[in-house]
């Protein structure tokens, strides 16, 4: 490789990702960048994930338990002199690497790639859209994920304690430094969006369990606020679109209602054990 078409290495985590996998990789192997070195680091699924990779890439792991440490396993294994993890359930534009890379010969350390529900699933997930896409291009509620390998090292990947929102605990730790991160158009588009609101919920009271490892480390960061300033300042599209605004200040209330509910069991939990 050269400087000018510096190799990028993809982790892709997974655990029982068979459903949506395969659209996943065909997405990083039709990228206009060809100088990618393709990573999965599965944790012991009991599906067909492992079968469906090994299609795609001979560099299938095995890591675990959770995807902080498989990330972490990836870009130990990774050659790249930039790391990019893409989740299993993600399709990539086909430009989205090639936008990477000339944002990193432009000057930046890391890059934030949009991630974007995908509309078509359903109302709710034309909600969450609204909401995600006023965060493009806010780097309070963005994370990069396109990273100069050495820097990820140097800022000791990601934290295996945290298992939800540690792709923000690493941006938290990446904005306390001097280096440039970048934003590009193009978009990963999320293919495992929630048809039903209910489980939805459920999984965001777990994910408020864990979030007490992510509030120890980075209390009073943005992404614990209710009130976003992006929210706030994006106001006019809420008139533009008064039903799927109406629709996330329900969704956006009800989300953390759930996740509060599971962050103060979790709470209590730590305190009668100290009791």
């Amino acid at each position: 490789m050269t400087e000018a078409n510096p190799l990028v290495s993809v982790i892709v985590p997974t655990r029982n990702s068979a459903r949506f996998l395969g659209r996943c990789l065909a997405s990083i192997r039709a990228q206009t960048y060809r100088q990618i070195e393709l990573i999965v680091v599965d944790n012991h699924s009991t599906d067909e994930t492992r079968s469906i990779a090994a299609d795609f890439t001979e560099h299938v792991f095995l890591g675990g338990p959770e995807r902080s440490a498989q990330v972490n396993q990836g870009v130990a294994a990774a050659t790249g002199q930039y790391v990019y993890r893409v989740d299993s359930d993600f399709e990539l534009d086909s430009r989205v690497v090639q936008q990477c890379v000339d944002a990193a010969l432009s000057g930046s350390d890391a890059v934030v790639v949009h991630n974007s529900p995908d509309p078509t699933v359903g109302r709710l997930a034309r909600v969450r859209k609204f909401e995600v896409d006023l965060y493009k291009y806010d780097l309070d509620q963005s994370a990069a994920r396109f990273v100069r390998r050495s820097l990820f090292l140097e800022l000791g990947g990601y934290d295996e304690t945290i298992t939800a929102g540690e792709d923000y605990d690493f941006q938290n730790r990446l904005n306390r430094t001097d280096r440039s991160i970048g934003f590009v158009e193009a978009e990963a588009v999320h293919l495992d969006e929630p048809t039903s609101i209910v489980p939805h919920l459920l999984k965001y009271y777990a994910y408020g369990q864990d979030f007490v490892h992510f509030r120890a480390k980075n209390e009073g960061s943005a992404q614990l606020a209710f009130l976003r300033p992006a929210l706030l300042r994006n106001w006019p599209r809420f008139l533009a679109h008064p039903l799927l605004g109406t629709g996330l200040v329900a969704y956006h209330t009800a989300k953390f209602a759930a996740g509060g509910a599971g962050y103060a069991v979790a709470r209590l939990r730590e305190l009668r054990l100290r009791a």
